[in-house]
């Protein structure tokens, strides 16, 4: 786990959404939270903790 700021852009590519930067990667995570952190009456910053998944298709 690390905090969201923490994010690579590796792993933002490998999420594949967008244009894979990280740069929008950080802008639709950062609007999305923002927005479940203001209705659960929290206050968001980037340090919040984030979980990074990978996967490995192991079988088609």
């Amino acid at each position: 786990m690390k905090n969201l700021n923490k994010v690579t852009a590796d792993h933002a590519y490998l999420e594949g959404e967008g244009n894979r930067s990280l740069e929008y990667w950080r802008k639709v995570h950062k609007d999305f939270f923002e927005k479940e952190y203001y209705q659960a009456g929290k206050v968001f910053t980037d340090r919040i903790p984030c979980i990074c998944e990978t996967f490995k298709v192991v079988y088609k």
